[in-house]
């Protein structure tokens, strides 16, 4: 954890501008667009839970600010590899600049983290015990990871079929976890 915290600071401190933008609702809607003309069914609640994100968006957006930092943006544990003792971050096909919080929400969904492993990553990456805004913040991502992967899945079963429903059935379930423990943060 503490590897992967190390290098996410160094990535997202960097100050390098890639010029390559990864605009998570910008391309959610383009992945809405592919399913709705694709005529691909959608989860009877899925209106209601995008409203649901849109609102912890306003409020994320509305108590913090969020400068678009070097990100890898898909740092799922098959993207690490070890040697020598030390981790690597390898397929960089994603990469662009977005919230250096997307990463660690994301690698913090893909390698099944549990909260301990969380408070672990957090204290880690920011250097200090996360604030409530933080903690909030984090968990939102968490929820923007979900979502666009969500609509990524459901853009892939005209192409893929069952697997990648099946597949954003998982994450759609997840985040709508999400949203409710977002909903308890006090």
């Amino acid at each position: 954890i503490r590897q992967i915290a190390d290098i996410f600071k160094k990535l997202h401190s960097c100050e390098v501008d890639t010029k390559v933008p990864f605009e998570v609702f910008d391309m959610a809607e383009g992945y809405e667009n592919i399913i709705f003309d694709h005529n691909v069914s959608m989860f009877d609640d899925y209106l209601k839970k995008k409203s649901e994100v849109m609102q912890i968006k306003h409020e994320i957006d509305s108590v913090t600010t969020s400068k678009k930092v070097p990100c890898h943006n898909d740092p799922l544990c098959e993207n690490w590899v070890e040697g020598n003792g030390k981790m690597y971050l390898i397929d960089w096909e994603y990469a662009g600049m977005n919230d250096g919080m997307w990463d660690i929400a994301d690698i913090s969904i893909e390698a099944g983290f549990d909260e301990d492993c969380d408070n672990k990553l957090l204290n880690a990456y920011l250097g200090h015990e996360p604030d409530i805004i933080e903690k909030k913040k984090f968990l939102a991502n968490k929820i923007y990871v979900d979502y666009l992967w969500t609509l990524w899945a459901k853009a892939r079963v005209p192409y893929d079929g069952q697997p990648m429903e099946d597949w954003a059935v998982e994450r759609y379930t997840r985040l709508k976890g999400f949203i409710e423990n977002y909903k308890n943060i006090k």
